[in-house]
């Protein structure tokens, strides 16, 4: 009898350190009561996330009704370097991570999918809630020569920019090692996310590939959507595409009351430096080839707003500049330039 008892006791705890079993092909539609989604249906976001059995690849496909959005959170981590979370959205983005800790994700009609791929024994669980898309724009505005800097997530907001020839955004987060809450702001190429809208995906998106997002072809409006309202201080600079199409940014981070250095390269396309932080700051240096141009633009590098086009010897010869201005550009034509600054 001892022997049975002990038996038993042990293949329960097996299973019970086994972990949860999945499959693919799930299909998980809006529940009528409007309650969010559970897996494992034991689990909620309170709890640590459960134990994974060891070699399985499992999926969801989530459908989202029109009108509705998704917001995942899913916690867990995977322990071999194989082994991954995946996301794909309705434009086909794909995000692929090891560890998740309920940072949300938030998706727009009509479906997105997630899948967990692992080799050895991870843990896993996710949630999913649908909720109604804002129906009508908050702001409908023009974006010309003069750019416009704005809050990217700290409330909700569902805004219109049209334009004469396409639409830049170049997002800036509060902490770029955490960056998350860019998640929530949703991009559409077009007028209006319920006539003909594009998704195309999300500031986390855009900032994570290290380039400005242009309006694709055809589009000349985009509208940007904040589904969840954060306390961070993330900015998104908007500008008209046809001033800044060919250039690669690198962002100028102050540091206040010290130093900081800022380098560009246009050696293969021409690059420009832009801060978007209205603080005084000094120019105290700048190595660069006496030969090569550097424009000063108190915003986009447009003819109307900028300062003026100077050789590398002339601009030296400047030096320190104060500048104060709540978007400065400077583009550099060629060659490699070093900036130091003052704040």
């Amino acid at each position: 009898m001892f022997f049975r008892l002990f038996l038993f006791l042990s293949v329960a705890s097996v299973s019970l350190a086994a972990g949860n079993v999945c499959k693919t092909g799930n299909i998980v539609n809006r529940l009528v009561n409007s309650q969010p989604y559970y897996w494992p249906a034991t689990w909620n976001e309170t709890q640590t996330a459960p134990a994974l059995e060891m070699g399985q690849t499992c999926s969801w496909t989530v459908t989202i009704p029109q009108g509705y959005y998704a917001k995942l959170i899913i916690n867990g981590q995977t322990q071999d370097s194989t082994s991954i979370f995946q996301t794909i959205d309705a434009a086909g983005n794909l995000m692929r991570t090891s560890q998740e800790g309920m940072q949300p994700y938030y998706f727009p009609p009509s479906k997105f999918s997630v899948t967990v791929s692992n080799q050895a024994a991870a843990t896993f669980a996710f949630r999913i809630e649908w909720k109604l898309l804002p129906t009508n724009p908050t702001l409908y505005t023009q974006i010309s020569a003069i750019a416009e800097v704005i809050n990217a997530t700290n409330k909700e907001y569902y805004i219109v920019y049209d334009s004469n020839s396409g639409v830049s955004l170049l997002p800036f987060p509060e902490d770029i090692n955490n960056y998350y809450s860019l998640r929530s702001t949703l991009i559409f190429d077009g007028g209006s996310i319920q006539r003909g809208g594009n998704y195309v995906g999300n500031l986390f998106l855009i900032y994570q590939s290290g380039n400005q997002y242009i309006t694709s072809n055809g589009f000349d409006s985009v509208v940007i959507v904040n589904l969840e309202a954060s306390n961070n201080t993330d900015r998104l600079l908007i500008q008209e595409s046809i001033y800044v199409k060919n250039l690669h940014y690198v962002e100028l981070v102050p540091v206040p009351n010290s130093q900081y250095k800022a380098t560009l390269n246009s050696q293969a396309r021409t690059s420009a430096l832009v801060s978007t932080l209205y603080i005084k700051q000094t120019l105290i240096d700048i190595q660069m080839d006496d030969n090569a141009n550097i424009t000063v633009a108190y915003g986009t590098p447009d003819p109307m707003v900028y300062d003026k086009t100077y050789t590398g010897l002339d601009f030296k010869k400047l030096l320190p500049i104060m500048y104060e201005t709540p978007v400065l550009t400077f583009v550099l034509d060629s060659g490699v330039a070093v900036f130091t600054f003052q704040a």
